[in-house]
């Protein structure tokens, strides 16, 4: 793992909020050029039901301050929430299989068999 997903991996341990990160994109398919983005997924243990707007704006918080805190330039890093990205995506996060810290097995488990479920039942 490169020393950039460590750190990351350090910030996600120092957030009790989150259980789960994916790497997916053309950093975790090993098709990245330098100025390719890190495209990472998130399964956050807070479920938030009655504010659309937090539920919208966490993983976009999250990016700019994980961004500050990795001295990235702005856009270098994007964050989707796994339980708010479309199927498709989220079956793409799940394929690409690079997960870069788990806090906790069954969540990431849970996350990999309702994503094959839902393709599976809407996209087959």
């Amino acid at each position: 793992m490169s020393e950039l997903l460590q750190k990351i991996a350090e910030l996600a341990d120092n957030d009790s909020d989150i259980a789960v990160v994916w790497l997916y994109g053309s950093r975790a398919k090993g098709n990245a050029h330098a100025s390719s983005d890190y495209d990472l997924a998130v399964a956050f243990n807070r479920f938030i039901k009655d504010d659309p707007i937090e539920k919208r704006l966490r993983p976009e918080c999250l990016a700019l301050d994980w961004q500050r805190a990795l001295g990235l330039h702005d856009f270098q890093l994007s964050i989707v929430d796994i339980n708010q990205a479309p199927i498709p995506l989220a079956f793409e996060i799940i394929q690409a299989d690079t997960v870069i810290f788990c806090r906790d097995e069954n969540r990431l488990w849970q996350e990999t068999l309702r994503i094959h479920s839902r393709m599976e039942l809407d996209y087959a």
